[in-house]
């Protein structure tokens, strides 16, 4: 699982070795100034993450890599158990981020937080 920090007006990924394999992306930062805001939304994967390409998925079971749907690009890290956090972005390399974690609403506050600064 990715785990998600803020510091130093950044948000930080950090991508373990199999996930990263797994996902194809490497650890990364995005500045504060580029993420809209965060939400925790169980139901998004349902809607279908698109075209993917690089990464690795099975429907209702892993989503890691990029995934890409008519002039919207996606990076996604979740694994089935995992919770949803949507994390919009603009000027960045993706348009979003979708991240699995233990407990999307109090990420999500924390990215907000962070945000609001």
């Amino acid at each position: 699982m990715a785990k998600v920090s803020v510091a130093n007006n950044e948000l930080r990924v950090s991508i373990g070795a199999f996930e990263s394999i797994q996902a194809l992306q490497r650890s990364f930062s995005i500045p504060l100034d580029h993420v809209r805001g965060a939400t925790e939304d169980p139901n998004y994967i349902k809607d279908g993450l698109g075209f993917r390409s690089p990464g690795t998925g099975f429907p209702g079971m892993i989503a890691k890599g990029t995934f890409r749907k008519i002039g919207e690009k996606t990076l996604s890290l979740w694994s089935k158990s995992q919770e949803i956090v949507v994390i919009e972005l603009v000027n960045a390399k993706w348009d979003r981020l979708i991240l699995g974690c233990e407990d999307a609403k109090s990420l999500a506050m924390k990215i907000n937080s962070a945000k609001s600064k």
